[in-house]
């Protein structure tokens, strides 16, 4: 065979060969193209289709024959097709090999579908661009998955940041990989995206806030159980020290092999809330704690609420008010209502007013209601603060009372001023009459004889001792009421006080008819301790009414010795058959001021003397009561306390004589007298100088001190209120100099308060003597400080009482022949109480110390109870004075 022949023949083979391989090539690229299970696309150089697989076909819903006669940029969507066109383009010019990109296609049923392309060129023989291959793989449902999925992270994304709690998540590490909005803003953030790989430590400042944190994620991944609505206690959360409380919840994130991946915190900032609940609690307990009780009703006036002051008050349970209605506790409130009715409340809004609330034991309670209407939900309700009046309305029912009884007080010292006022007036009508009598006497003869006016002059000055006995009682009083009396114990002889009773007020019973008893028990002791001027003057004051009130039978004194454990006490009991006093007037009879219809009747007296016994009593830590039949008799009975008393400690009693004059060899004395007023200079003055002493006079402080200080006086009697300057400035002055140390200053004074003896004695004066003062004192001072001698009247003898008595021959049948010896048969305790009676310028208590003179001596009692009639206690206080002297 020509070896050309064979050649060509090789060559034709190796053609064939070719050939069928490329056929096969072509047929397998082909069935590889259209059996792909991913859309398959041949695109010309100018974007036309050239060949599609079914797969393609069925992506976007044409048919073969339908997408021939398109461009791939006909079915693109417009969004796409600028990046689509710019890639094919691209590809085309070499710039790269292949490409990939995710593009839209509008489906022939009008939707879009999501494909992602992988495109490369398909090369001609020589390597010139023939045609583009495109794979298309249909994402249209991860795309629709992948929008929701994103939908639903927006979703989240929008529930987390509108929620109002606080939630954030970290991984197992603790490092954040998230939070919502709230939180970001608590934590101040600039954005949720802000903590993301962050950790607790990056966030707060304080490591010790960081690592309680974290501590509580790693013990809820440690235990994968969640820990819910856990309180955290107050503290600094953020940079400005904000104190917060939080509602804390944890919750560990498992996998699905229930693995611990993460934690979830979810918080809430609960202070508003937990500062309006401890707002909330503190109001709760303090109406709850109210003393004031609260009670809230609905439009029936059901109970629905009360606090602990309702259920203490009233004394029921809260469930028992929850059953009950208004009218259960109040008396004035209807079927439904209040006392005030739903109208008058709603248009009124409140209402405050008094009413009565039963308490479950049936007490009546006095009340104050504030009743407010309140609205709330459309609903109707009533509130009501109800306070407990019952102290104030018994306060107010004592102040009542006690108004009534000062007014009752008020028209009592309005009687007894009536009753001052005739007793006043009758002496001063005497006075001023007798007084206006010598005088007109003088004037029609100049030569009237002092003996013809003795019997005036006499009634002047009993008349006079009468008012200075009134004004002394009413005085008595008013140091009681300011409590200025005192206790004056000292020892004496009981059983020879209780016989000077007897015997002074004997002869006033036996007048009468009646009979005095005196029952003392043989174990009352003879000598004792206590004050036993106020207790002879309550025993005369409870014996002397018993005589004056009783007509027929007989006046008791019975004496006993009490028993108790701490104090001796003796037992006084005065008993009477007289008129008695009504039960009406018993409760009164120890009240200032007040008189017993017997006493009214009788016009005697000032109605202060059982008051004033009263008061003495108490002093001797004893009490006194009374006991009375109306018509038939009273009984009085007083418990003292006394000391037992040694009976050779008690003093003698020694015999006051009457000064006469100056006894011989003694030096002249000088004496200053300063008052202000002119009558009482003169009554001093007139009765030293006839004794013989220099005597001048100062009428204020001032002209003292000058004559003191030219004269130099042994003794001034300084008064110690006048005008200029009074005696106090004066006192100081003198005894402030050395000379004026040698001045005897004695003060005259009508203060009957025992703290302005300790003033007057501060001021520098060296004693006092109290006005109206009787002449005898006068002498005691003189003697006492100056040292001078005086002549009195002999002595006379003393009775068994222990003083001067006179014999019993004696006969008196004219005033003047009584004189201190006269009354010298009487004991000094006797002549002390007829002495107290005339000042008083009490009848009654004349009359009862008149009565107690023995019969032996009845012209002594005859004259007495003349001078008595005759209002001449002028008489008898100046030789009552004498007498005491």
């Amino acid at each position: 065979m020509n070896p050309k022949n064979s050649t060509i023949q090789t060559l034709t083979e190796k053609l064939e060969q070719t050939e069928t391989a490329l056929l096969e090539s072509e047929n397998h690229f082909r069935d590889l193209f259209h059996l792909a299970p991913i859309g398959m696309a041949e695109v010309s150089l100018d974007g036309q289709f050239l060949e599609v697989n079914t797969s393609f076909c069925e992506f976007i819903g044409y048919t073969r024959k339908e997408l021939m006669r398109r461009g791939f940029n006909q079915i693109t969507h417009p969004h796409d097709r600028d990046l689509s066109m710019d890639y094919f383009y691209r590809l085309i010019r070499g710039e790269f090999k292949q490409y990939k990109l995710e593009k839209r296609y509008r489906h022939k049923e009008g939707h879009w579908v999501y494909g992602i392309l992988h495109c490369y060129l398909r090369l001609d023989k020589n390597g010139n661009p023939l045609s583009v291959i495109t794979q298309v793989q249909d994402i249209t449902e991860y795309k629709k998955i992948e929008a929701d999925l994103k939908q639903q992270k927006e979703y989240l994304r929008l529930v987390l940041d509108n929620i109002p709690q606080q939630v954030f998540w970290k991984d197992t590490n603790l490092v954040f990989k998230g939070c919502n909005k709230k939180w970001a803003e608590s934590a101040q953030l600039e954005s949720s995206e802000f903590v993301i790989g962050k950790t607790d430590y990056d966030l707060f400042k304080d490591a010790k806030i960081a690592e309680f944190y974290r501590s509580q994620d790693r013990r809820v991944m440690a235990s994968k159980e969640p820990e819910l609505n856990v309180i955290a206690p107050k503290q600094k959360l953020t940079a400005d020290g904000r104190q917060i409380w939080l509602d804390i919840s944890r919750v560990p994130m498992l996998d699905a092999d229930g693995y611990v991946i993460g934690i979830i915190g979810v918080l809430e900032d609960i202070t508003e809330k937990k500062e309006i609940d401890e707002k909330l609690r503190l109001t709760q307990f303090s109406i709850d704690k109210s003393m004031d009780y609260v009670l809230l009703t609905d439009i029936n006036a059901r109970f629905f609420y009360t606090n602990e002051a309702a259920t203490t008050t009233l004394g029921y349970s809260r469930d028992e008010f929850l059953q009950m209605q208004v009218k259960d506790i109040d008396p004035n409130a209807c079927e439904n209502h209040w006392p005030i009715s739903w109208e008058n409340l709603r248009q009124q809004g409140s209402f405050t007013f008094e009413s009565t609330h039963k308490t479950k034991m049936g007490e009546n309670i006095s009340v104050e209601i504030t009743l407010s209407y309140l609205e709330y939900n459309n609903k109707e309700y009533g509130c009501a603060v109800v306070r407990d009046i019952s102290e104030r309305k018994q306060t107010e029912i004592a102040l009542q009372q006690a108004k009534e009884a000062a007014e009752a007080a008020n028209h009592s010292k309005s009687e007894f001023l009536a009753r001052m006022s005739h007793e006043l007036r009758t002496p001063l009508n005497a006075i001023l009459g007798f007084t206006q009598l010598m005088n007109r006497d003088l004037k029609r003869k100049k030569s009237v004889l002092l003996a013809e006016h003795q019997d005036h002059l006499d009634i002047i000055s009993r008349s006079g001792e009468h008012l200075l006995n009134l004004i002394n009682d009413v005085l008595e009083m008013s140091k009681i009421e300011a409590g200025r009396i005192t206790l004056n114990s000292t020892p004496f002889d009981l059983l020879k006080l209780l016989q000077c009773l007897r015997d002074m007020l004997e002869l006033k019973a036996k007048s009468k008819g009646l009979e005095l008893i005196f029952e003392i028990d043989s174990d009352v002791p003879q000598s004792i301790e206590t004050d036993e001027s106020k207790l002879r003057q309550v025993l005369i004051n409870l014996l002397g009414n018993a005589i004056k009130f009783t007509e027929q039978g007989c006046i008791i004194l019975r004496v006993k010795k009490g028993k108790t454990l701490k104090n001796h006490r003796l037992i006084f009991e005065v008993e009477d058959t007289g008129t008695g006093i009504s039960p009406e007037e018993l409760q009164y009879v120890f009240e200032p001021f007040i008189q017993t219809e017997t006493g009214r009747k009788s016009q005697q007296g000032t109605g202060l003397g059982l008051s004033i016994s009263k008061k003495f009593i108490n002093l001797m830590g004893g009490e006194i009561t009374v006991s009375s039949q109306y018509g038939q008799g009273t009984c009085f009975k007083f418990k003292i306390n006394f000391e037992p008393a040694n009976a050779a400690k008690i003093p003698s009693k020694t015999l006051k004589k009457q000064v006469i004059g100056l006894a011989e060899n003694q030096p002249t004395y000088r004496i200053l007298v300063v008052d202000d007023n002119w009558t009482n200079r003169q009554l001093v003055v007139k009765l030293l100088k006839p004794l013989g002493f220099e005597l001048q006079e100062a009428e204020n402080g001032q002209d003292a001190i000058e004559k003191w200080e030219k004269w130099q006086p042994h003794l001034i009697f300084m008064d110690m209120r006048m005008p200029v300057m009074d005696g106090y400035e004066a006192t100081q002055y003198i005894k402030q100099h050395l000379q004026g140390q040698a001045t005897v200053i004695i003060a005259l004074t009508a203060s009957v308060f025992q703290q302005d003896r300790t003033v007057i004695l501060s001021a520098g004066c060296d004693d006092f003597v109290r006005k109206p003062f009787r002449v005898e004192m006068l002498f005691e001072k003189i003697a006492k400080h100056l040292g001078v001698k005086f002549l009195y009247d002999e002595n006379s003898p003393i009775n068994e009482c222990g003083n001067p008595q006179i014999p019993q021959k004696t006969e008196i049948t004219d005033p003047s022949q009584l004189t201190p010896e006269v009354l010298a048969v009487m004991p000094e305790s006797w002549i002390k109480e007829l002495h107290q009676a005339a000042s008083k310028l009490n009848s009654k208590l004349v009359g009862e110390v008149i009565d107690q003179i023995p019969e032996n001596h009845g012209s002594l009692a005859k004259m007495l109870t003349q001078l008595a009639n005759d209002f001449r206690y002028d008489v008898i206080i100046e030789f009552t004075s004498n007498a005491q002297k």
